[in-house]
């Protein structure tokens, strides 16, 4: 970076509670708004595409770690900053989430900071789940405090993001603002201002939330489980932000559209889709020709072993503009109905396996209709025997295996492997890169810090090393 994270975000926070001036200049970002026009209805949409830039900005490169995608030295495990999170985290959706909180608590708006404190919350779990600790309680605090100390990840597991996840949901139940002008959310790119979906919304992501904690607190398992039954009840709930031709989703650009594809589906999902991978062993899975696209003759889908570069002999597959994720109009994906079947499937899965098969079914249908599989051709794959097993044979490996397919492309997934540290019950057939530039070939387990941050913040963590297993995992 030219410039350190908090001399960018912290500078443009301190103009944003001034005037929002900088951190909403619209002659260098025509998705911002102006300084004159800063309310709490014209803030939201910037603030969920900062998000949906929040997110994209930690699976475009990270889901080579779960072995999505392969081809950049960053599949090698080299040194990596995930400067896409952190960027558009802290110079873009923390201030304008927080600054649509500060003032929509200051003229009782409670229906908007329910919905940016559920953003907030998410995004500031994603930072946590990839660099540990992190800015969060000294940022944003301008000239005042240029280079914030950064708090522990158990701090912001166990104060912050709760804090957060509480307070959207008693911010959502509370009555609507008397002033009209507050009393219907406008400019809601998600949810149109629908605030019981914002309400299902915050329970998704306090079933994730619950659920990471478990590696803590197994208590958490029975509240992840009913959170996830108390939110989604479809698809058509998913937090999800939808892009349009003329403002296409950003992995359009970045693979789908792209002439030099710089990343290709990996071998390890590639074979799993394909039915060779050691689980479902022999069902083609009918997600495999719209998650990505064959070339050439060969009929076998090969994809590009973990480790090695683009341009590996006999890999036939690519992300293209076709490619559901890929494509122009595809949505970033949140949260979704999906994921939170496969959290109550996993949740359950040692007290009461009948529902847990029934939240694995569920998860599994969801995720083939949410990408547009025919009715036909999921009623024969949940009907073949490696698939449709029953609540006696199911394994934790299957939900896990499913869930890994239901939620590819994102970052979520790695969260998953680092929770069960990669283990090969859980994750059959997963091996490290082929080229591992990590001295002792061990497994990825977070970010480095962000680049340039040594030496111009000296309120760092210390011996911060990508091998460095997380407070969450350990």
């Amino acid at each position: 970076m030219k410039k350190t994270l908090y001399t960018i975000s912290l500078a443009l926070s301190m103009v944003l509670m001034g005037s929002c001036g900088d951190l909403l200049d619209v002659n260098s970002d025509p998705g911002r708004v102006g300084a004159d026009q800063a309310t709490v209805a014209t803030l939201l949409p910037s603030a969920q595409r900062f998000t949906a830039n929040t997110q994209f900005g930690a699976s475009q490169y990270g889901v080579q770690y779960p072995q999505y995608l392969a081809g950049q030295a960053i599949g090698q495990f080299t040194p990596y900053g995930f400067d896409q999170l952190w960027l558009p985290f802290y110079t873009d959706a923390f201030p304008t989430l927080q600054d649509i909180i500060t003032r929509a608590e200051a003229v009782g708006a409670f229906n908007y900071s329910g919905i940016a404190k559920t953003l907030l919350a998410l995004n500031l779990m994603t930072v946590a789940d990839i660099f540990g600790d992190a800015p969060y309680s000294q940022a944003l605090q301008g000239t005042s405090n240029l280079y914030p100390c950064y708090d522990k990840m158990e701090d912001l597991y166990r104060v912050h993001i709760i804090k957060l996840l509480d307070e959207a949901l008693a911010d959502l139940a509370k009555p609507l603002p008397t002033s009209p002008v507050f009393q219907t959310v406008q400019n809601d790119l998600i949810y149109k201002g629908n605030l019981a979906q914002w309400t299902k919304a915050a329970r998704a992501v306090r079933a994730r939330y619950f659920l990471h904690l478990s590696e803590k607190d197994p208590a958490a398992l029975a509240t992840a489980a009913q959170e996830a039954a108390a939110a989604f009840a479809s698809n058509a709930d998913d937090l999800q932000l939808v892009y349009e031709e003329q403002n296409p989703n950003p992995w359009f650009g970045f693979l789908g559209n792209a002439n030099n594809k710089p990343m290709q589906p990996s071998s390890y999902v590639v074979d799993l889709l394909s039915g060779r991978g050691g689980r479902f062993q022999g069902v083609t899975d009918p997600r495999l020709p719209i998650y990505m696209t064959r070339t050439g003759t060969n009929t076998n889908y090969v994809g590009l072993t973990p480790g090695r570069l683009i341009g590996e002999a006999g890999v036939n597959v690519n992300m293209t503009q076709t490619s559901w994720h890929t494509r122009a109009v595809a949505p970033i994906l949140f949260i979704t109905y999906a994921e939170t079947q496969f959290i109550r499937a996993e949740a359950l899965f040692n007290t009461n396996r009948a529902e847990s098969y029934a939240a694995y079914r569920r998860g599994i249908e969801a995720s083939m209709r949410k990408v547009g599989v025919a009715e036909t051709e999921i009623t024969a794959y949940m009907a073949n025997p490696a698939v449709a097993l029953s609540p006696a044979t199911l394994t934790l490996q299957d939900i896990m295996l499913q869930k890994y397919l239901g939620l590819y492309m994102q970052i979520e997934t790695w969260t998953d492997m680092r929770r069960y540290q990669y283990a090969q019950s859980v994750y059959p057939r997963l091996e490290k890169p082929v080229v591992n530039q990590l001295p002792g070939n061990p497994w990825v387990q977070r970010s480095n810090l962000a680049d340039e941050e040594p030496g111009v913040n000296t309120c760092l963590p210390t011996g911060v090393t990508q091998t460095s297993v997380l407070w969450l995992f350990q």
